[in-house]
């Protein structure tokens, strides 16, 4: 086994010896985001699935609240379309405020 790292070393040795040529530049420029490859519209599409799928398990959580209150637990169903309104609302709200980033952000 020491054979084999010490021929692993002087490769890495004889290897390190060779010159090197890298291209750097002093002034790089921002790569070009126009078209498909927009990061900034990406992470804005991201978070509008990301709300709805939200939005859905919340509805669904509520209607299961209610569906439970059916059978004899008032209180648990009084819970559930509570849930939902706010459910609505903050899903309203969250794509609301989309259009309004795209706005500001200047993405759209």
């Amino acid at each position: 086994m020491d054979g084999i790292l010490h021929l692993a070393a002087d490769a890495l040795a004889a290897a390190a010896a060779l010159p090197a040529d890298f291209g750097w530049t002093s002034n790089p420029d921002l790569p070009d985001f126009e078209g498909e490859h927009d990061p900034i519209q990406s992470v804005i599409n991201w978070g509008q699935g990301i709300i709805v799928v939200i939005g859905i398990i919340g509805i669904l959580f509520a209607a299961g609240k209610m569906a439970v209150g059916k059978f004899g637990r008032s209180d648990l169903a009084a819970d559930g379309v509570g849930g939902l309104v706010w459910t609505v609302m903050g899903i309203s709200l969250m794509l609301v405020a989309i259009p309004i980033i795209n706005a500001v952000a200047n993405t759209a």
